[in-house]
């Protein structure tokens, strides 16, 4: 059966019919029984849409859509042998979705139940509204009539169109799964009904063992119960051919392919944690519901892990298939057996119909042997169609009772195209190739030929077709791998696809790289190089700079990596933090440059790697002094270098060199096409200059230029982009000082009162909210004052809480943390807990390095505190808790002077170090020389 197509969206839905007649001719009695009550309705002026010509292989037509829109109620004869039909899955669905929009289903959808019990009735609110049970005879006729006639009038309105398409080919159709079709909508619905399920989300986990069918019957829900997502489907997946620690990484790829092409959002650079809930803010804004289908999610996965796979939003209902049952986890569960008996015969005689008893019982007996594999069915019924005699016990004890060897045999039965073709996707990871690229790999000039290989294929459920691409099943796709050695076809993949990689192709691209990734194993070293270079520059691009670092670590473990595969990794290193590694393959790439400009890429990384370790004298001398003022002759390599060298002045203590030298380049930068340089090097620019602004004290401007920043962000739709979110701090930052300088220009911020910032925090929240970077920026200020009142508990309370906010919304590296983790240490140095505050210290101070600055004011007092929370310790750390202080002491009387109160705790701290350390102890003890004392109780 194949769905209407997409033209069906806009289906008629006027008041044509009062009744719809759902019923299959597969049940002769019953089809004799519905004729009968489709006479008694009639004769009652009933208005009744009755199909004669529609058959079990017919597609669904563009009448019999009008006609359930149409209809205001739908009378279904339930039979035993009704959900076995497709045609009568659709019908029943599709009006039961509809019904529900007008409130109970049941009132709508009327059952009619000739059967002796109801367990073959589904939903389960059908079978419990009991409409009519028994046989349909003369004395009971008119009673029936009149209920219907009753429930028409009810109605008032047809049910309406069937109005929800997702604009792709319909999914194969699936024999029986019904009842498991009603068990997936349960399951997913389970939250609405709190009193019934254990489950408080519409989360539900489809299981299964690998080709039973979960895929498919995920896809079949997809399509018959799309009326009741208004929002659509999002499809990602397949991931189970990904290794455990993989597949967040994948994730974060596929998720923002998928978004920007359904939800037509830029998501570029957002982490996956940020575009998880920009798709899912998106998703909440239009108010409809929307299904997210996680195709083959693999074992292993923790539970952390599993809930990073959920778009946090309401109107979200996530179906994942797997192969395992995963750890304990709040979400519902069905496990999809084999075929049951009557199910395994209709699969079967799709192929070969048993000519009669003694057929049948042979094949139910192979059902039962096979355990309902479906792969397993089916590979018999395509052997036996061509059996000259009977299919008998002896004919099927030579086929195959599991999935593996059963697909053997049928790989044997594809024509030579075909075969090519199945051994191509063999090569590739398990998702969705496109059909040019398969042509192309194989060589073939007459596209009926590849079309008819193509259409083998999918009748014998070896591929599917998927976006304008096949897709090869994955059990098939394991065993034909296992079959054949890596050939020559091997090698054109390799080159095709690298050929689609370095031109477009951007609704694949996610799919592409997978496709890369695989064939990376067993390619050469030169093509592993290049076919792992895209993966890499996509996890970076995408906000995902520890996936990259993976990719880059195996380029540069393979023969032949160069000075610039050197050179990127090392720039993603520092990305993540790893600065001394980053120094490192950044020499390595020097030793490989072979001109100017790689020589000179090579010293610029290792230079910025050294300045974000603080070490600025190796800086120099491996790049600023002997490269100063010079730049690239290429324009994107300039800027890129222009932007660098303001940041290198900056981190130095040097704003006002850094403002000059962006001065000249920003104009350039905002005349730039859109491209790289407008939408990544620009608002990275103009970040570097408001910052340098900020701290060269011109706060105003600073305002000013991360406000241009902010807006370019959400005039494109990606406001959830991490550059925006350092904006919006800037932009806070520089507001709150502005407005603390106007409210008490007389008083230092050391000296501002917990009230009087309290106050500032409520005047912002009352007008921004309390989750706004300006109302948090205060709350960290009110917070850390309570430090200078004595109050260190309170303060902890107060910092953790509000720290909680900070990472929920803006995240964790930036300023604003640092300083709530600086107050939290200050708190526990006050509680004389000063192993607990060097642990604080040690985890920000690098950080603050990298993104202040050696000798910022921030930077300074935590590598001063550091240095006595480690000389107060007793870990035995004095030689460096000396160091830290002296060197601290130096920077801060030669950056900020001697007349202020950190130079003055800078100068103490320089003498009590050098005491001999049992007075240490009693000294700091006795007169709490570096922080207030403690109100009585605390």
């Amino acid at each position: 059966m194949r769905e209407p197509d997409p033209g069906l969206s806009d289906a008629r839905s006027t008041d044509r019919f009062d009744v719809f007649l759902c019923f299959t001719r597969a049940d002769p009695d019953g089809a004799a029984r519905v004729a009968e009550i489709e006479d008694a309705l009639r004769t009652a002026g009933l208005r009744v849409f009755r199909d004669t010509v529609i058959d079990e292989f017919a597609p669904i037509t563009r009448e019999l859509a009008d006609a359930i829109a149409g209809s205001r109620v739908l009378l279904v004869y339930y039979s035993h042998v009704l959900p076995t039909r497709y045609a009568c899955q659709w019908e029943l669905t599709a009006a039961f979705v509809a019904a529900k929009r007008h409130g109970a289903p049941a009132d709508r959808v009327l059952a009619i139940n000739p059967e002796p019990g109801s367990g073959h009735i589904a939903p389960v609110e059908l079978a419990d509204a009991k409409f009519f049970s028994g046989p349909v005879t003369s004395r009971t006729m008119p009673g029936l009539v009149e209920r219907v006639r009753r429930k028409v009038t009810e109605a008032g309105h047809p049910l309406g169109a069937w109005n929800r398409t997702s604009g792709r080919r319909p999914p194969a159709r699936i024999v029986g799964r019904y009842r498991e079709l009603w068990s997936v909508h349960s399951g997913l619905h389970a939250a609405e009904f709190p009193g019934m399920t254990p489950y408080s989300r519409p989360v539900l986990m489809l299981r299964g063992l690998p080709g039973v069918g979960k895929t498919a019957l995920a896809e079949q829900y997809a399509y018959l119960f799309h009326g009741a997502f208004g929002g659509g489907v999002l499809r990602l997946g397949p991931f189970g051919h990904h290794a455990p620690e993989e597949v967040l990484s994948q994730f974060h790829l596929t998720l923002a392919r998928v978004a920007s092409e359904q939800l037509d959002i830029d998501v570029s650079g957002m982490d996956l944690d940020r575009l998880r809930e920009h798709v899912a803010e998106r998703i909440s804004a239009a108010g409809e519901k929307v299904l997210v289908l996680i195709d083959d999610v693999p074992a292993g996965l923790p539970l952390n892990v599993l809930e990073r796979l959920l778009l946090p939003s309401s109107e979200v209902a996530t179906l994942i298939t797997t192969r395992v049952e995963h750890s304990p986890w709040n979400a519902a569960a069905v496990d999809l057996k084999g075929l049951s008996p009557d199910e395994g015969i209709r699969l079967f005689a799709e192929y070969r119909e048993p000519a009669d008893n003694a057929e049948r019982e042979a094949v139910l007996r192979l059902v039962e042997r096979c355990g309902g594999h479906p792969i397993t069915v089916r590979a018999s019924a395509l052997a036996a169609r061509h059996w000259p005699g009977p299919v008998t016990d002896a004919s099927l004890a030579s086929r195959p009772d599991t999935a593996p060897p059963a697909i053997r045999d049928l790989l044997a039965l594809f024509g030579p195209l075909a075969s090519r073709l199945v051994r191509l996707g063999s090569l590739l990871a398990p998702v969705p190739f496109p059909l040019g690229f398969a042509r192309d790999v194989l060589g073939v000039d007459c596209e009926r030929d590849f079309a008819d290989a193509v259409d083998e294929l999918v009748t014998q459920c070896a591929v599917s077709r998927v976006d304008g691409g096949l897709q090869l099943q994955p059990l098939v796709a394991e065993v034909a791998r296992s079959e054949h050695e890596p050939d020559g076809l091997h090698q054109h993949a390799t080159e095709a696809l690298l050929g689609l990689l370095s031109g477009g192709h951007a609704e694949y691209r996610d799919f592409l790289l997978q496709h890369a990734r695989t064939l990376a194993e067993r390619a050469s070293a030169d093509h592993r190089i290049r076919l792992l270079r895209p993966i890499a520059t996509a996890h970076d691009r995408q906000g995902d700079p520890l996936a990259a670092g993976e990719i880059h670590a195996m380029i540069l473990t393979t023969e032949g990596a160069t000075s610039a595969d050197f050179v990127a990794a090392a720039r993603v290193e520092i990305a993540c933090g790893l600065y001394v590694e980053a120094a490192r393959h950044a020499r390595r790439a020097l030793l490989l440059a072979s001109t100017d400009d790689e020589r000179y890429a090579a010293r610029l990384i290792a230079a910025q790697a050294l300045d974000f370790q603080g070490d600025y004298d190796a800086g120099d001398r491996t790049f600023w002094r002997e490269y100063s003022g010079r730049f690239p002759s290429r324009r994107e390599d300039r800027l890129t270098a222009v932007v660098a060298t303001a940041q290198a002045f900056r981190l130095r203590g040097l704003p006002r060199e850094s403002i000059t030298l962006l001065d000249a380049s920003l104009p350039e930068l905002h005349d730039a096409p859109p491209g790289p340089l407008r939408d990544e090097t620009l608002p990275s620019a103009m970040l570097e200059y408001a910052r340098a602004q900020l701290l060269d004290g011109h706060p105003r401007r600073a305002r000013q230029v991360a406000a241009e920043v902010v807006a370019g962000f959400h005039a494109s739709g990606r406001e959830r982009h991490f550059r925006s979110t350092e904006a919006d701090l800037l932009r806070a930052e520089a507001t709150v000082t502005l407005d603390l300088r106007d409210l008490r220009p007389d008083r230092s911020d050391g000296e501002r009162s917990a009230t009087e910032l309290r106050e500032l925090e409520g005047k912002y929240e009352k007008r921004y909210g309390s989750e706004n970077p300006l109302t948090l920026t205060v709350a960290v200020l009110a917070d850390r004052a309570l430090l200078t009142l004595g109050r260190p508990r309170q303060a902890l309370r107060v910092l953790s809480a509000t720290e909680q906010t900070v990472l929920r919304v803006l995240g964790g590296e930036h300023q604003l943390r640092y300083r709530i983790r600086h107050g939290m240490a200050q708190a526990h140095g006050q509680l004389r807990e000063f192993g607990r505050q060097a642990d604080l210290l040690e985890d920000i101070l690098l950080p603050q390095i990298r993104l202040l600055g050696l000798t910022h004011p921030e930077t300074l007092e935590s590598r001063l505190d550091l240095g006595i929370a480690l000389a107060f310790s007793g870990r035995g750390q004095y030689r460096r808790a000396t160091e830290l202080v002296d060197g601290a002491a130096d920077d801060i009387v030669a950056a900020l002077g001697i007349a202020t109160e950190l130079s003055a705790k800078a100068i103490a701290a320089k003498r009590v170090v050098r005491l001999p350390r049992p007075l240490v102890s009693a000294l700091f003890t006795a007169e709490r020389m570096f922080a207030p004392g403690k109100k009585k109780g605390e």
